[in-house]
Parts: C-alpha cells; sequence; structure tokens
C-alpha cells in the first residue's frame, strides 16, 4: 500500500496542473454480501453509502478519483435448521472509512452528457462491527444473542481493515455551467480475508447519485 501510494504522489501533485478539477459529493444505497461457500441462503444487508471525491485529470479522457466514504457491509442469513435446533435469523453489521482510487476513462465533459467506466484500489477501516442472531431451542423455547464482533466473539474476529478492487459505470449531465448531476453503479470485491473462520470476504454493489462541481482549471 506505502508503494501505490508513493507512486500515485506525483500523480496527485501534477494532474491539477493539466485541466479542470472536479469536485464529486455522492449518496446512495450498497448492496453488500460476503463471500461464502453456499451464497443461496444467504440474505444482503442493505445499507449506505457516502462521500465526496475529488477528479483530478490526467490525459482528455482519463482522470483519477480519490476519494473517501462512510460504506455499511454485511450479510444475513434465516430459517437454518440444526438438528432440534434452527437458526431463525443472523446479522452481521460492519461500517467502513473506505478510501478509493479510481481511474476514469470516457467521454469528455465538453457536452452535456459524459459518460465513463471506473476501475481501481480501494482500502477500508473498519469503525464498527456487530453480529446478532436468533435461535429457536425446540423445547428450550428461544433466544437472541448480539455483540460486537471486532473481538473474537461467535462470529470469530473480524480484522480492522479491508481491501480489494472495485469497478463499474457512471453517467454525468451538465445542468448548468457550474453544475453536474452524475449515477454511478459500482461493484467492489474484497481481497482481505476478514477473519473467522477464513475465506470470508466482502462484495458490495453500491448505486451513487450526487453533485459534480468544477474546481480551478
Amino acid at each position: 500500500m506505502r508503494r501505490i501510494l508513493t507512486s500515485l504522489l506525483p500523480l496527485l501533485v501534477a494532474a491539477p496542473l493539466m485541466g479542470q478539477t472536479m469536485v464529486g459529493v455522492r449518496a446512495g444505497l450498497n448492496r453488500s454480501t460476503i463471500s461464502v461457500e453456499d451464497s443461496s441462503d444467504q440474505d444482503a444487508r442493505m445499507g449506505m453509502i457516502a462521500g465526496i471525491d475529488v477528479a483530478l485529470p490526467l490525459a482528455s479522457a482519463v482522470e483519477l478519483r480519490v476519494g473517501g466514504a462512510y460504506a455499511q457491509k454485511g450479510s444475513g442469513a434465516s430459517e437454518e435448521g440444526f438438528g432440534s435446533f434452527s437458526l431463525q435469523s443472523f446479522s452481521l453489521q460492519m461500517d467502513y472509512f473506505q478510501l478509493s482510487a479510481l481511474a476514469r476513462m470516457g467521454s469528455p465533459r465538453d457536452g452535456g452528457l459524459s459518460a465513463g467506466v471506473l476501475l481501481g484500489p480501494w482500502a477500508a477501516f473498519n469503525l464498527s462491527c456487530d453480529v446478532s442472531a436468533s435461535l429457536d431451542l425446540g423445547e428450550f423455547g428461544s433466544t437472541n444473542v448480539s455483540e460486537s464482533c471486532r473481538d473474537d466473539t461467535i462470529a470469530g474476529e473480524v480484522q480492522g481493515t479491508d481491501f480489494g478492487i472495485a469497478a463499474g459505470a457512471g453517467v454525468e449531465l451538465a445542468v448548468s455551467e457550474g453544475l453536474r448531476v452524475g449515477l454511478d453503479l459500482v461493484y467492489s470485491i474484497g481481497l482481505a480475508e476478514l477473519g473467522g473462520d477464513g475465506g470470508i470476504k466482502n462484495r458490495s454493489l453500491a448505486v451513487q447519485a450526487g453533485v459534480v462541481i468544477p474546481f480551478g482549471g
């Protein structure tokens, strides 16, 4: 990660000199799951994602979008039997502060409408992690369990950092000389194992809308 940041630093310094910098404020819905062997029994967590980014021009049709966002991720499950016991519901809720550096390649913003594709790495830092479960114990009744999973618990210890690759597409439309509106669809794949039994990784699909404002140039 240090090598990546070191290699990007000259671009971050020089890019504003090459053209107009764009500042975006975006928010939307984040549909997340975790990679498990049998994903058919998994319920997605529908959370929010909101953040701000700065798009630095690298060429006429290429820019580097550097941003930070608050992202809700996780997963859930329901109605799974274990002999005479059954899992009525299970929820894993993780909140992150996420940094990204996405290359945007597409049509220039000279016209009213601009479209492009997004690709690049991201890194996230866990802000909170909670696990809850509701169990039907048959003749013994039912019980509810809820606790933090930032420590070693029934869900295992979830790692404090995550990283991965994101890819997507977006469109922007000029509504005035100094204001554009945008809509993005971005799929993120986590590459870091979250912990627990191992092999569990984050996946999410975000739909974001927002405003994009030119700055300088």
